[in-house]
Formats: C-alpha cells, structure tokens, sequence
C-alpha cells in the first residue's frame, strides 16, 4: 500500500475509535463473504457496524487514539472490530446470537468509555436482562426500603392500640 492509503485508513479506524458508544475486538478466523454480509445487515438493525482491520494500521490507531490502553495482544490474529454507534448491549446481544449460529466472531475484548472490558465482561453484557428489566429492578429495589418503612410505621398505632387493650384487660381482672 502507498504511504497515503495508509495513513488515510490510519485515519478512518481513528475516526471510527472516536465516533462510537463502545468497541468490541473479535477473532473472525473461518468468517466466508457471504457471512460477513448477513453479519453486517444484522449489526445495521442495532446500529452497529463490522470492520476487519488489518492490525498494524489498527495498532498505529490505537496507540494514538487510546494512549492509557494496550491493545496489543487484542490486535493479534485475525481481528475485526464491531463498532456500536448506539446500544452496546443490544449489539452484545447480537454478537452473541451470531456466535451461537455461524459460530465465529469470538470476542476478545471490548473499549467501553475508554476502559478495556476482557472478552468475559462482552459475554456479561450480552447476558444482561433488557433496559427496561434492569430500570424495573433498580426502582423496585428503590422502593423497598419505603415500603418497609410504611409497614413499620402503620404497625405501630396497631401495636400501641393491642398494648393498651391488654392493659385494660388487665386492670379489669385486677378490679
């Protein structure tokens, strides 16, 4: 390649490590054309995109554009990036769903907010119940502690109410 594609493609791979809500590093050894096809039209559905990177420019990209990350051993191998420009779950959940069938695109590794995830931390994401499951969650465990509260609270006129009818009942034997 001349020196100007080069560094032109250096350019766009940074440009695409900039312009995206997370980035996840795959193996694609075995991937054939047409499967790359049916992939790409799947990732387009979540807004997502598949990019085989050729490593050398990658890692030229990368060490300028994620000075705190090494992507070294990530950028070995056959690899290819799937760059999420939306909902990072959901494009998990979809890497998830293609390795099931085609098995290829194995995961190794993911840069979510400038931090590196392991290729477990992708197979985590990819495991998390939906958005709406995870907001459900979070306020019923929100909510609990005021319901227990409301309980305890209404409880105590009850018990203050049982203590005196005892006490009554008490002075009237008493009598």
């Amino acid at each position: 390649m001349i020196k100007n594609e080069k560094m032109n493609k250096v350019s766009l791979i940074k440009q695409e490590f900039a312009n995206n809500c997370g980035l996840i590093f795959t193996d694609h050894t075995n991937l054939k054309s047409d499967q790359s096809v049916l992939i790409r039209d799947r990732l387009y559905e979540v807004e997502a995109t598949l990019m085989i990177l050729k490593n050398t420019l990658a890692s030229i990209a990368a060490s300028d554009f994620f000075k705190d990350i090494d992507l070294g051993s990530t950028l070995k191998g056959p690899t290819s990036v799937i760059i999420s420009h939306k909902d990072l779950i959901k494009t998990a959940k979809v890497l998830k769903d293609i390795i099931k069938e085609f098995d290829i695109l194995k995961p190794k590794g993911a840069v979510i907010d400038g931090k590196f995830v392991s290729a477990n931390g992708v197979n985590m994401l990819a495991n998390l119940p939906p958005r709406e499951v995870l907001i459900s969650q979070v306020i019923s465990g929100l909510a609990s502690p005021i319901y227990k509260l409301v309980s305890v609270l209404s409880n105590l006129p009850q018990k203050l109410v049982l203590t005196l009818s005892a006490i009554q009942k008490e002075k009237e034997k008493a009598s």
